[in-house]
């Protein structure tokens, strides 16, 4: 059997799918969450978090970084404070909080993102642009 095998089709082939592994490695900076009242979050192991972050916890809420400490992150809540527990984790967007302005935000009832809320449909986004919170 051994007598079939060619060491050089052997190396093409392993060449071949070698080429095709994505090497790339994404890693995210996740922190878990020690305390929560009224609004504000102590976050634990966020070490390179930034002033004005923008955080995400798995179910989706976001939080934006306010308070820079040298073991927590304190953070104010974009969302219901009763869904978010002691011990959820929450990772950085590595993004400052900002929000999409123009023209057609006038007159519009929307939420601390500009997601809006008056169900008036979602907003024409062609003229607008990127602002920091």
């Amino acid at each position: 059997m051994s007598e079939n095998i060619k060491v050089s089709e052997v190396s093409e082939i392993l060449q071949q799918q070698l080429a095709g592994i994505d090497t790339q490695v994404q890693l995210d900076e996740v922190g878990t969450v020690l305390q929560v009242s009224d609004g504000v979050v102590r976050i634990y192991g966020l070490r390179n978090a930034e002033a004005n972050e923008l955080l995400e916890f798995d179910n989706g809420i976001k939080a934006v970084v306010m308070n820079l400490e040298e073991d927590n992150v304190g953070a104010v809540l974009l969302g219901p404070t009763d869904q978010i527990k002691e011990g959820f984790t929450v990772k950085r967007t590595k993004r400052i909080a900002s929000i999409k302005v123009g023209e057609s935000m006038l007159g519009r009832v929307i939420d601390p993102l500009g997601d809006p809320l008056d169900g008036k449909g979602a907003i024409d986004s062609s003229n607008l642009f990127e602002m920091p919170l």
